[in-house]
């Protein structure tokens, strides 16, 4: 029996979300799974009754008071690199223990270094290949070196991640194909290297959406805590009261907590989650998706044929150029953060309005409703195997 080794990163519960159902399927396929993750991935995992190693805190940028990242609070941090050398270590100790077949990273680097160093069959599962840092370092504070300065700060660290990610001998891409990438900022422009191994499986999901449609606003708050907790806090505040005017509405709102599993009813019309476990009987009732336009709830969303209003991280480039993309493609619309409490139930309104979004949405839907993703992507990983 082959033997499968997955480490997801552990910065909220996206790609341990995912790579549980990579795991589902190649066991159904065979193969044997053994997880190893840290942060969020490893609590989801064991809430999902996997078996994973690891443990402990994954390298978090430092966040402000908004939950957007501080980048240089995080570049101060002497303790970053001394725990990435430590994680490095510790995966090739996980991996040498396993003997595996296959090792697969999504997006930790840790893996792929330890994998490369052991000499084995490894493949990368990515939707953000490269960064968008220089919105971040541009608060630099002398106007003439913001823009120069960023860029080539930006520019090397894109140099050496992506040189990493090319250890691996396939590289899925878990995102729809161009010209409907979700993550088309971070998956364009990559070097040859990369991009002679790269395969857009799409989404590592298996939909189970029912057909139809309810009266549900289905409200997602995923990411860390950091950047959930601004968000949440706000949202909690004046939600109790919904306008006269989408009171046949049912709002639901998830706050991302899978190890906590209680219901606050807020409202006649508002429920809270601290986690939904019956997420895709939601989906397929909602009429709108809101989010923090994290790649794998956007996925989830459309693949159910459900417009979004994105409400991304303040300063989390992946997550606002998330949100850029799917408006771009009228899929959905995107709000700041700091308009929330001001403008949500006008945007809502914009969503439940205009027609155009829901068609956009479930052509969308129907577009890929043949797709095997996960079968495209452990297509890709025996491929490496044999």
């Amino acid at each position: 029996m082959l033997r499968a080794y997955i480490s997801p990163l552990g910065i909220g519960y996206g790609h341990a979300s995912r790579c549980a159902n990579l795991a589902d399927r190649l066991m159904e396929e065979g193969f044997s799974v053994y997880f190893s993750a840290r942060g969020d991935a490893y609590s989801y995992l064991k809430a999902s009754k996997f078996e994973v190693l690891g443990g402990g805190n994954e390298i978090l940028w430092k966040s402000k008071e908004d939950g957007s990242p501080d980048f240089w609070g995080t570049l101060k941090d002497p303790s970053i690199l001394r725990e990435f050398i430590s994680q490095i270590l510790e995966e090739k100790k996980n991996i040498e223990a396993i003997s595996p077949d296959v090792v697969i990273s999504d997006s930790r680097l840790q893996t792929i270094i330890a994998s490369e160093y052991l000499g084995l069959p490894t493949v990368s599962v990515l939707n953000q290949p490269k960064l968008l840092l220089h919105p971040l370092i541009s608060g630099w504070r002398r106007e003439i070196l913001r823009k120069s300065l960023a860029k080539k700060v930006e520019f090397l660290v894109n140099s050496m991640i992506t040189r990493f990610w090319a250890f691996s001998q396939a590289t899925i891409v878990a995102d729809f194909p161009p010209p409907f990438s979700i993550s088309k900022y971070h998956t364009s422009d990559l070097p040859k290297a990369l991009m002679d191994r790269l395969v857009f499986s799409g989404p590592l999901i298996e939909p189970k959406c029912s057909e139809g449609e309810g009266n549900v606003v289905l409200i997602m708050i995923s990411g860390p805590e950091a950047e959930r907790k601004p968000l949440i806090s706000e949202l909690l505040d004046f939600m109790r009261e919904v306008p006269d005017d989408l009171r046949g509405l049912e709002f639901v709102i998830s706050l991302g907590d899978p190890g906590d599993l209680r219901i606050e009813r807020l409202s006649d019309r508002v429920t809270a989650y601290s986690w939904l476990p019956n997420k895709w009987d939601f989906l397929s009732r909602a009429k709108v998706v809101v989010s923090r336009a994290g790649h794998t709830i956007i996925s989830e969303a459309l693949l159910c044929g459900k417009p979004l209003l994105l409400i991304p991280v303040p300063g989390q480039t992946e997550k606002i150029e998330n949100a850029k993309i799917v408006q771009e493609l009228g899929l959905g619309i995107n709000l700041e953060q700091e308009k929330v409490k001001k403008e949500f139930f006008n945007y809502l309104r914009t969503l439940l309005e205009n027609d155009e979004f829901s068609k956009r949405a479930m052509e969308f839907r129907r577009r890929f409703s043949n797709w095997d993703f996960l079968g495209r992507a452990v297509s890709v990983i025996e491929s490496v195997i044999y």
